[in-house]
């Protein structure tokens, strides 16, 4: 059975962080956290936003195991 037949929703939790001191002039360097917190309680960490769009992608696309390959 699929991951969304038995599981029809999501529940994550989020964390994100500027990564240190940022120059002026700059865009601040954000670092993220994920955690599934209502079925399997999986954790990730990502090193940019479009990394953790890219797995959220693939993860509600239903391509789960690329959701396990999205680059960091």
């Amino acid at each position: 059975m699929s991951r969304e037949k038995k599981h029809p929703h999501r529940t994550y939790l989020i964390r994100c962080w500027q990564n240190g001191e940022t120059a002026p002039g700059q865009k601040p360097s954000w670092r993220f956290w994920m955690e599934e917190i209502a079925h399997e309680r999986r954790q990730k960490g990502f090193s940019s936003l479009e990394a953790l769009f890219a797995f959220f992608e693939a993860e509600l696309s239903g391509d789960s195991g690329k959701a396990d390959d999205v680059p960091e």
